[in-house]
């Protein structure tokens, strides 16, 4: 009988899928290894081989998810589609994703914070780096394009990519704190309105 073959990278991604359930579930503190592991179908030692330990998983696992996000959001690049749609359609997305994954979201503030006010997590601060980087090079790239083509004004494409990401940020937090203050997708639709007269010729 042949060896069976443990493909890794899916072994992780069940993982990171389970994880999702139960950290939504039960918080960040209240979930345990073990409860990770018995989602999955796999001993808590197999875990391990994958992840130092919960914080860490946890940090993967939003990184996943990002990333998972932004494959999305390329997959979108219909060639039909001008810059200023591509924007739109970001911006209302990331929204969208966001309140999906709302419980997600506030472990993964409240662990940012914590290591952005410490010097003992290089490892996580570069995951959140990371992150950032990734996202602003995908606004980044359509703005420039926009540009290019006309669309929109010449204007720093970095700069600009931060200020929607800085902009989305801040929205996201202020609901997280108080969903009575106002309707996300309502703020949605302002804030695209905001940016595409901004950087719109």
């Amino acid at each position: 009988m042949a060896p069976l073959v443990v493909d890794k990278e899916e072994k992780k991604k069940k993982i990171l899928k389970a994880a999702i359930e139960v950290f939504s579930q039960k918080g960040f503190f209240r979930t345990t290894i073990a409860d990770i592991a018995h989602a999955a179908g796999i001993g808590k030692g197999t875990v391990y081989e994958y992840f130092r330990n919960k914080e860490t998983l946890f940090i993967e696992l939003f990184a996943f998810l990002i990333e998972d996000h932004l494959q999305y959001l390329s997959g979108k690049r219909e060639s039909f589609l001008t810059a200023e749609q591509r924007i739109e359609n970001i911006i209302t997305e990331t929204f969208r994703y966001f309140k999906q994954m709302e419980n997600i979201y506030y472990i993964f503030l409240d662990l940012k914070i914590q290591h952005l006010k410490t010097s003992g997590a290089p490892y996580h601060q570069e995951q959140f780096a990371r992150l950032y980087r990734e996202f602003r090079r995908e606004l980044a790239a359509i703005i420039k394009e926009g540009s290019r083509k006309g669309s929109f004004r010449k204007v720093d494409p970095d700069q600009i990519a931060t200020l929607i990401i800085a902009t989305m940020e801040g929205i996201m937090n202020q609901w997280i704190a108080d969903h009575d203050a106002f309707s996300l997708e309502h703020i949605s639709s302002a804030v695209r309105d905001m940016i595409m007269n901004f950087i719109s010729i």
